[in-house]
């Protein structure tokens, strides 16, 4: 696990999330509110969304949209038009979450279903207390000594 992880805070804006999430290459960073409890996770995932029109990410979005100009400056502008905006209101609500004493094998195969890092909450006061990447899980499994 690593404690302490970085995190975001609801109010910071997505343009700051944007430079952290490039800065330290993550998949996503937890979202935090100011008791410390995980409201959500930025993710590089959901910034590109912000990229591209709306309906071309929901659910049942327009395949082909000959009319949507596929220059960088147009990209470009979409994101702009929301880097001052909370991030709060575009992170991901729905994420595994794992607890100090979840076992191993549950952890990984959460890691394996989210493809991303899983927030660790502490049970009794639903605070975060760290993040486990798919990398703490091999540089454990690779440094350990077997019995």
């Amino acid at each position: 696990m690593t404690p302490r992880p970085v995190t975001l805070k609801t109010s910071d804006t997505v343009s700051k999330a944007a430079a952290l999430l490039y800065e330290h290459r993550f998949r996503s960073i937890p979202v935090i509110d100011s008791d410390g409890k995980m409201v959500g996770q930025f993710s590089v995932h959901g910034l590109l969304g912000l990229m591209v029109p709306k309906i071309a990410t929901m659910e049942k979005g327009l395949p082909r949209m000959p009319w949507v100009s596929d220059h960088v400056k147009d990209l470009q502008r979409r994101l702009k038009d929301c880097e001052d905006q909370p991030v709060e209101e575009f992170a991901d609500k729905d994420y595994i979450v794992l607890h100090p004493d979840t076992p191993l094998t549950r952890t990984v195969l959460g890691l394996y279903h989210s493809h991303d890092n899983l927030p660790v909450i502490d049970p009794e006061t639903d605070r975060l207390v760290g993040i486990i990447s798919y990398w703490d899980v091999v540089r454990h499994l690779l440094t350990e000594k077997s019995e």
